[in-house]
């Protein structure tokens, strides 16, 4: 009788309750499921947010900006520092809020965050005063100190929910199975599903510790060479620095590539990718083999950096590392997508030079390594105080140079051309020259490429130009002008209606100016070069061609193009006393011209004896020191032409 009670009733209401548990436990299981998955959430927006609200990168542009007074590195700290304040705009975020829920400390913390965040904006405006630098980050790491005292009270209380989310998961996990157990034969499919979705969850739970693994991983190396980044790196320099000992060295190698990876518009971003990759291995394969404490890195532009620590005992000096290094690219670099030949610059610095802390001697390489691309010179290159110097002047240069031509500080001298068989001048080359108020005369060798690499250089031509073309009206009427026109500017789309509204503004006849063109400029695009002077040439404007014999001198650049005149380099009249086969060339490049219709002006004639043999040749025509180096407009008149009657140079 019990036995029947028990199976009509009992056993069915043991079904009845196992299945009204089973209903309930699942539902709380899928609740807990839902609060697990939610907490990861906010886990993982808060790992987001800790990545977002950090001073890491303006600190960086900061104290770059410190070492090479960069305008560019200014400008993007300005930015940086702007998207740092709208940050805290929307700060703390809804994930903060539902984490640690209405919190005065967080908000005051803000409240003071912000404030000092304000205290950073007159520095960033003063940035060449290195106290501002110095404060700056001073203010900025205290900042970064509260954000991370922020993150880190919202991270361990997101990781305590999210614990305690897993815990109630897993218990619910566990009556479900213990239910099931006892409810086999009834709920088959039950255990299925659920040892399936237990599964699933699992599988989402590993996937979601992957994935913050690999988060973590992305923030601390290169995703294309695999290497530590260059924050990492700076990090490991430090702490290495800290710990040296007396008798120890610590180098650090920068290898640049940045100006000798291939083309971007010639080859693929994929391409350069893989070289990078290729020249990452090479260099780790060759670190794996050096004795001692070492670090391999990728720099914050397309080249590495290296840390290696020797003494008189154990690993290799800085050179001896360099230097082998540097053979490592005497070979192709092989790639998947074909063999390429790099030859990097390699700048050194050790601890010997370290001004304030570990970090200058990574600044020192880096700086260098730029004095060595600024060069050309693909080799090994030490750090030498005299560098930081030379570094400074030229940012002080190029900085300066700007306002320079603004302010009608570049002006032009002018340098006499004469005629070497009557002695009389015919002619005037203008060149720039520029006096700084504290630098004094800066050489054109020097602000001239600067102009070149900045764009400057179409400005201070067009200022030249036509600063020359009104002063050259107080000489007699029948004085030609030569000026040197830039690759850039006759690449220029509006050159020939900017030098027909120049002539007719100041008034100089067309047939009184002469453009002076060099080969290498005729070299970046010569059809379209020559249709350019063709068009001027309408003008009524003369042509000539500068510095010939020197380059990539070619006979088709004489022959290609009608010249008014060819102005044969200063290099010949020094050797064509003494040699020769120089003067054989001259006279073929004379017996050209005249073939031609062109005149040949020969430069740099320093001595008579240098005249007297130019024109047995056959020269007519010259300019050098010997007649006058470049002067003002005003000494050319005192000199020449003082009573406007007498313009010879029988003296000579």
């Amino acid at each position: 009788m019990i036995f029947d009670k028990l199976l009509r009733i009992g056993f069915p209401a043991l079904c009845a309750s196992l299945t009204l548990l089973l209903g309930v436990n699942a539902y709380s299981l899928y609740s807990a499921q839902a609060d697990y998955l939610h907490k990861d959430q906010l886990e993982r927006s808060v790992l987001n947010d800790t990545l977002r609200f950090n001073t890491t990168a303006l600190e960086k542009l900061i104290a770059r900006y410190s070492a090479l007074k960069s305008p560019e590195d200014a400008a993007k700290a300005g930015k940086t520092y702007e998207a740092l304040l709208n940050a805290f705009e929307t700060w703390p975020s809804d994930a903060y809020s539902e984490i640690v829920g209405p919190s005065d400390y967080i908000q005051d913390k803000l409240v003071h965050i912000v404030r000092t965040s304000n205290r950073v904006k007159p520095f960033l405006d003063t940035l060449d005063d290195q106290t501002s630098v110095s404060n700056a980050l001073i203010i900025l790491q205290g900042i970064g100190s509260s954000l991370q005292q922020i993150n880190q009270m919202v991270t361990q209380e997101a990781a305590k929910q999210m614990s305690a989310a897993r815990k109630s998961f897993h218990f619910h996990q566990i009556v479900q199975d213990a239910l099931v157990v006892v409810f086999l034969l009834v709920s088959l499919g039950w255990i299925w599903f659920s040892n399936k979705r237990s599964q699933v969850l699992q599988g989402q739970a590993e996937a979601t510790r992957e994935q913050t693994r690999l988060l973590e991983h992305r923030l601390d190396h290169d995703s294309v060479t695999g290497l530590v980044n260059s924050r990492v790196f700076a990090e490991i320099v430090r702490s290495t620095h800290d710990t040296l000992a007396p008798d120890q060295t610590l180098s650090i190698l920068n290898i640049d590539l940045e100006s000798r990876l291939p083309a971007i518009n010639k080859f693929s971003l994929v391409t350069e990718e893989a070289i990078l990759a290729s020249t990452a291995d090479l260099l780790r394969h060759a670190v794996d083999r050096m004795e001692g404490v070492n670090c391999l890195a990728r720099s914050g532009g397309k080249g590495f950096l290296l840390m290696t620590v020797s003494d008189e005992e154990v690993g290799l000096t800085a050179s001896v590392v360099a230097n082998r290094i540097h053979d490592i690219f005497l070979r192709p670099v092989p790639t998947a997508l074909g063999s390429f030949l790099i030859s990097p610059a390699i700048g050194y610095a050790d601890s010997s030079t370290v001004e304030r802390d570990a970090t200058d001697i990574i600044r020192n390489a880096d700086l260098v390594v730029g004095n060595a691309v600024s060069h050309s010179r693909r080799r090994v290159v030490t750090y030498q105080p005299a560098m930081r110097a030379e570094m400074e002047r030229r940012t002080i240069v190029e900085n300066a140079l700007a306002r320079a031509i603004e302010a009608n500080e570049c002006l032009p001298h002018f340098q006499p051309q004469f005629n070497l068989m009557t002695g009389r001048i015919f002619g005037v080359e203008a060149l720039a020259r520029w006096y700084h108020s504290e630098l004094g005369w800066i050489s054109p060798s020097e602000f001239i490429p600067i102009a070149e690499r900045n764009g400057d250089i179409v400005s201070l031509g067009w200022k030249i130009l036509e600063t020359s073309c009104s002063e050259v009206q107080l000489l007699p009427s029948d004085l030609s002008l030569s000026v040197n026109l830039s690759v850039a500017q006759i690449l220029s789309d509006d050159v020939v209606a900017m030098l027909d509204e120049c002539l007719g503004r100041t008034g100089l006849p067309a047939s009184r100016l002469k453009l002076e063109v060099t080969e290498t400029t005729l070299m970046s695009d010569l059809r379209r070069i020559q249709t350019t002077l063709v068009e001027l040439r309408s003008l009524g404007i003369g042509i000539s061609l500068d510095d010939f014999g020197v380059g990539y001198s070619a006979l088709s650049y004489l022959t290609d193009f009608d010249w008014d005149e060819i102005k044969i380099d200063r290099s010949f009249a020094t050797k064509a006393v003494k040699d020769k086969k120089i003067r054989d060339i001259l006279k073929m490049v004379l017996g050209i011209a005249e073939t031609m219709g062109s005149q040949v002006l020969i430069e740099g004639i320093e001595t008579v004896e240098q005249r007297d043999v130019l024109v047995d040749i056959g020269c007519t025509i010259g300019q050098g020191y010997l007649f006058g180096g470049p002067m003002a407009i005003d000494d050319i008149t005192t000199l020449f032409f003082s009573d406007h009657s007498k313009s010879t140079l029988a003296g000579l």
